[in-house]
This record gives structure tokens, sequence and C-alpha cells, in this order.
């Protein structure tokens, strides 16, 4: 006598294929939404104060801008005292990080000019041996923005 076979049936999983996508965009929703929200605002403006989110784990969430038209140790000095002693920071804070941005004419000059003057500028904070720069990191820039005379400071300060 012959066997007879009997056909088995196989599961098909190709209507669960839309409910993996759909769970997969959610997952990746999740994950933008969770990240996008705890991005840190920069300051943007010459003088003043802007929001720049916690830092290295502190709870510090200010920065400081500063514009100067000539090297002042002792006003420096005392523009980060004044700031931190207005915002009721620790007095042991230091500046995490400075970007010092020199101004320039494009009419009459580039970009590096700005930042030949930016340099010698960070020159002198670090010969005046000012203590709240004594471990920051220090960054050039260039703005047309700006006077060819002006050199503006963006201060990240963070407690020690």
């Amino acid at each position: 006598m012959r066997k007879v076979r009997v056909r088995r049936v196989e599961e098909d999983a190709t209507h669960q294929g839309g409910w993996l996508f759909a769970d997969s965009f959610l997952a990746l929703m999740v994950i933008f939404l969770a990240t996008i929200s705890f991005v840190p605002s920069l300051g943007g403006g010459l003088t003043g104060t802007g929001n720049i989110g916690n830092i290295a784990g502190g709870n510090y969430v200010k920065g400081l801008n500063i514009a100067y038209e000539k090297f002042d140790a002792a006003q420096i000095q005392r523009d980060i005292d004044g700031f931190i002693a207005g915002e009721k920071l620790p007095r042991n804070s230091k500046v995490l990080f400075a970007k010092i941005v020199g101004g320039y004419n494009p009419a009459s000059e580039g970009e590096n000019e700005a930042k030949f003057r930016a340099l010698l500028f960070s020159a002198q904070i670090q010969k005046s041996e000012i203590a709240y720069f004594q471990d920051a990191k220090i960054d050039l820039g260039a703005s047309k923005l700006l006077k060819p005379n002006q050199i503006v400071l963006r201060l990240t300060l963070s407690p020690q």
C-alpha cells in the first residue's frame, strides 16, 4: 500500500512585516525626540549672557560674551568677577572654553587679519596669567559684523 503524503501547513509571516516597519519607525522617533530635547542653546550676542546648557556634568547654565576694543587684563578680571558674583556662581569657577573673535572690515582686509588680532589678544591673556584662563581651551574666530578694532570673548565658565 502506498503511504499518503500529508501536506504540511507552513506559517507565513509576511503579513507582519508592516508592523515590524511601524514599530521600528516608532523606536527611531522616540530616540530622535529624546536626543533633540537636550541639545544646549548657544548664546549669540556681543555682550550679555546666553544659555549654554549643562557643561561637563556641572550645574552651570550660562555663558558670558564680552566685547573689548583694547586689551586690559584688569578689566577682563573685573568683568568675570562681576559675572560670577552676579550669577551667584562658586568662587572657584574657571573658564572652560574661550572663543576669541576678531573683527574686520571686508572692504579693506581679510578674515586672516582678524584671526591674527584674536591670536595676539589670546597671547596677551596667556602672558597676563589671569587665573580664570589657567586651563581654558581657546579657539580663534573672525567676524565682519564687528569693528576692525573690536575683540569679543565668548566664555564658558564651569565650577571646578
